[in-house]
């Protein structure tokens, strides 16, 4: 049985294929997020010693300067960051404090469900704002919020923002050069 993952292993060879001759297809970063985004659930495998809770997925999108910066958590312990200009970190859940911080924030998320709106799609954030996706069992969530306002910490998003900022650190620390658990 494929699942997920594999097919998400599938689509990074494409890009990988694509970029070793040296071309960049601009639909990289939209098939990449709206696979994560579009997943089922109930195809996630979740390994033996991964604890189960929060939500199945939960995303955290940044606009800047006109790209969007995708954060995003799978239950299975898949933590990537996608670039809408190329590139990213995909893997960084292979590291421990990676792993843990994207637990908090899917918890996160999966608690401020009542703060987000049901949706069918996902959108992109506009200027300016931060937007949230969770996946939780069998609906889907999406909420949008305007940074500057999260970071004061008055907005009722700041708690999940909060975690996808420190899942976000964690990765960038991860990814430094010479980095190693």
């Amino acid at each position: 049985m494929t699942t997920w993952r594999d097919r998400l292993r599938d689509g990074l060879l494409a890009i990988r294929t694509l970029l070793r001759g040296g071309r960049r297809s601009a639909g990289i970063y939209d098939d990449l997020r709206s696979r994560v985004l579009g997943l089922d659930p109930a195809s996630i495998h979740i390994p033996p010693d991964e604890p189960w809770g929060g939500a199945a997925v939960a995303a955290m999108e940044l606009a800047v300067g006109g790209a969007t910066a995708t954060i995003v958590a799978v239950a299975d312990g898949t933590v990537s960051m996608y670039l809408s200009t190329g590139g990213g970190v995909i893997g960084a859940g292979e590291h421990l404090a990676v792993r843990a911080e994207a637990q908090r924030f899917r918890t996160v998320a999966a608690e401020s469900r009542g703060l987000l709106v049901r949706t069918a799609e996902f959108p992109r954030p506009g200027p300016g704002q931060v937007r949230f996706h969770a996946l939780v069992a069998d609906d889907r969530f999406t909420g949008v919020a305007p940074e500057a306002l999260l970071r004061t910490s008055r907005h009722a998003l700041s708690t999940l923002y909060a975690a996808g900022q420190d899942l976000l650190t964690e990765i960038r620390i991860a990814s430094e050069p010479g980095e190693a658990e």
